[in-house]
């Protein structure tokens, strides 16, 4: 008989061997998904960067054929059927806290894309034998062509709207509807003239249509100090119920389905856009950054509600920005960093030009 020593003979794991084993494992795996997610972010940043970066591109582009930067786009109601949902121009703030809220999410694809029918963009309704013909997918030539790109907006840019303006609802304020050239009687929400000359644009070429989404529903809700801000309630996003199926405002949105606001100096007056007011850019708290480096330049302005007036020369004596709330999604206007809830926290911003 042949004896195996016991040295040579196959010992079992132990329990307490195989839960170190099973714990390392754990370990390694959690340590692999945090760096997976930690690139995946990263990579979501670095898009949106990139994209951020083409829209302001873009706007350059745009000033330099006009003259003058995309006006401030919004809603002057909570009427989602209505014809300018959220494509009426606003108002200018009348103080530096009303600026807080002085953004649109609208105005960058209206303009750098022209993403829209014949009566938005400044093509005018078909003209047909029973009179004006409403845009329609269902019969060949009622929709622009090309589909992209849009006529000069005009000396005031938004095709003469302001020769014609009305009060918002409730007296709220000025606000213009939708590109309308003159008082044209019952068709004074439209414009019904064909506008000749060049097109323009698109200003980007938008390779990824995931960043295009659908503005879902606007209101305007009151700060805490009283102040009118904008807030909007959803945006929908390309593969999600209902996109595409109404001519709803598109908008940019960043890499996380977060909406990309729009700021700019605002103008000395409603109907020159080419004259900036005395506002800076500087006191739009949301935008400055939540830390300066050391030799950064620093001055002080407008105070945060944490009595905070530091900002940035950059933003002083910028003309636009462009911002994302970030990874976590989330920001707040009247701080320039909120340390308990790490509101602004991680926001992108792009200053231009």
């Amino acid at each position: 008989m042949v004896h195996i020593p016991l040295t040579s003979r196959r010992r079992a794991f132990t329990i307490t061997e195989m839960l170190v084993t099973v714990g390392v494992i754990v370990v390694l795996a959690s340590i692999l998904v945090a760096a997976l997610s930690q690139a995946g972010r990263a990579a979501q940043k670095g898009k949106t960067v990139f994209l951020m970066s083409s829209i302001k591109d873009g706007l350059v582009r745009f000033k330099a054929d006009h003259g003058y930067l995309p006006p401030i786009l919004g809603s002057n109601g909570t009427n989602e059927g209505s014809v300018g949902y959220g494509r009426d121009l606003l108002g200018l703030p009348g103080d530096s806290n009303s600026l807080q809220g002085y953004y649109s999410l609208t105005s960058l694809p209206e303009y750098l894309l022209g993403y829209d029918d014949r009566r938005m963009d400044g093509y005018g309704y078909v003209a047909g034998s029973a009179g004006l013909l409403p845009p329609d997918d269902s019969e060949p030539g009622y929709r622009e062509h090309p589909g992209l790109g849009m006529r000069s907006p005009g000396p005031d840019g938004y095709w003469n709207a302001t020769l014609n303006p009305r009060m918002g609802s409730g007296g709220s304020g000025f606000v213009f509807a939708n590109r309308n050239p003159g008082n044209l009687g019952t068709l004074s929400l439209y414009n019904t003239t064909q506008m000749p000359g060049r097109v323009y644009g698109p200003y980007i070429d938008l390779k990824d249509s995931t960043v295009l989404g659908e503005v879902e529903g606007i209101e305007y809700l009151a700060d805490s100090d009283g102040n009118t801000i904008q807030a909007w309630d959803r945006v929908v996003l390309p593969g999600d119920d209902g996109y595409g199926a109404n001519n709803r405002p598109k908008v940019f949105v960043d890499y996380w389905g977060n909406p990309i606001r729009f700021y700019r100096k605002p103008p000395q007056n409603i109907s020159t856009p080419d004259i900036n007011s005395g506002f800076s850019l500087g006191d739009v708290i949301s935008l400055r950054p939540t830390s300066y480096d050391s030799g950064m330049d620093v001055e002080s302005n407008k105070e945060d509600a944490n009595q905070d007036a530091s900002t940035s020369r950059a933003l002083l004596s910028a003309e636009f920005a462009l911002f994302s709330t970030g990874p976590d999604g989330r920001s707040v206007d009247n701080k320039r960093f909120d340390e308990v809830n790490g509101y602004n926290a991680d926001n992108i911003v792009e200053i231009g030009p």
